[in-house]
């Protein structure tokens, strides 16, 4: 998972003035012209970035589920349990054994 990098600072009277540096900025813009292409519609990564913050807060249990998937750590008596689930059994049926494995240890992607 690519990380975008927030800055936000206050500058101006009687305002926020929001700056945000980002990271993986082609990301974002291969993000818009996805958009752009499915919908005709051409957004700014001000309206971008705003639009993902509005959909992570309405799905913010999935988000965080994501995120805790994304950041598990495994300790040596889990990593053995799975072994002896997955790996000791090599015969028939092994075609999808490298799909459960990343199932188990990511979750449905």
């Amino acid at each position: 998972m690519k990380n975008l990098l927030f800055y936000f600072s206050t500058s101006r009277v009687g305002g926020i003035v929001s700056s945000v540096k980002i990271v993986d900025k082609e990301r974002l813009d291969q993000l818009a012209a996805k958009i752009l292409l499915k919908t005709g519609k051409k957004l700014t990564q001000q309206d971008l970035l705003g639009l993902c913050v509005q959909f992570t807060d309405e799905k913010l249990d999935e988000f965080i589920a994501n995120i805790l998937r994304a950041s598990r750590v495994w300790d040596e008596e889990e990593i053995r349990s799975l072994g002896k689930r997955y790996i000791s059994d090599l015969g028939e049926g092994t075609e999808s054994l490298s799909e459960e494995v990343d199932e188990v240890l990511y979750g449905d992607e």
